[in-house]
């Protein structure tokens, strides 16, 4: 790390020995870099002391499953986790047409936050998909591919699933294991 980077960290009092905030201390990391600032080839990055907390907590991860067949809302108790969302395959009417023809809705809730429409300024939300297509039996046939978009807040925060492939739906679409991950959090 750059030792000009350091000592002005140091100047501006931004490294201590004890924390007195953890919202505005940093901890100073390292990070190699593809470019050269100077011989070391390191270039300084930092983060606050509450992210950097928050961030290395895994306790706060867990899993949950979401059976679409009996329920479109699932409620969570963590700020992060894994959905697994099961039935999608047996759940004709609910099963996203292929092209963006009809779309499934689920809800996240969280009662620990508020989720609510007044509020809705102030949630930040990341989530990605997983899908591992159907290969089991003779002749499986699962041409699905997930696009996942978030639609707004009603008792939770919903979200809209498509099938994006463009062609016609095959027999075993849905099948597959479908996950979603997600990070929830309200910044009040």
């Amino acid at each position: 790390m750059d030792i000009l980077n350091w000592l002005y960290l140091r100047k501006e009092q931004l490294i201590r020995t004890t924390a007195n905030n953890p919202e505005t201390d940093l901890i100073v990391l390292g990070a190699d870099a593809t470019f050269a600032k100077r011989d070391d080839k390191y270039k300084t990055y930092a983060m606050t002391l509450a992210d950097g907390i928050q961030s290395g907590n895994v306790g706060n991860t867990k899993h949950y499953e979401l059976d679409i067949t009996t329920t479109n809302v699932v409620t969570v108790d963590t700020p992060r986790g894994i959905i697994d969302i099961i039935g999608m395959g047996t759940s004709v009417p609910l099963t996203p047409l292929p092209a963006y023809g009809s779309s499934t809705s689920f809800l996240i809730n969280n009662p620990d936050l508020d989720l609510s429409l007044t509020n809705r300024d102030n949630i930040y939300v990341q989530y990605s998909v997983y899908y591992k297509q159907y290969t089991g039996g003779f002749m499986a046939s699962d041409n699905v591919i997930p696009h996942i978009i978030a639609t707004g807040i009603a008792t939770g925060l919903e979200f809209n699933l498509y099938n994006a492939y463009p062609g016609l739906a095959l027999v075993d679409n849905w099948d597959g294991a479908l996950y979603v991950y997600y990070e929830l959090y309200t910044t009040n």
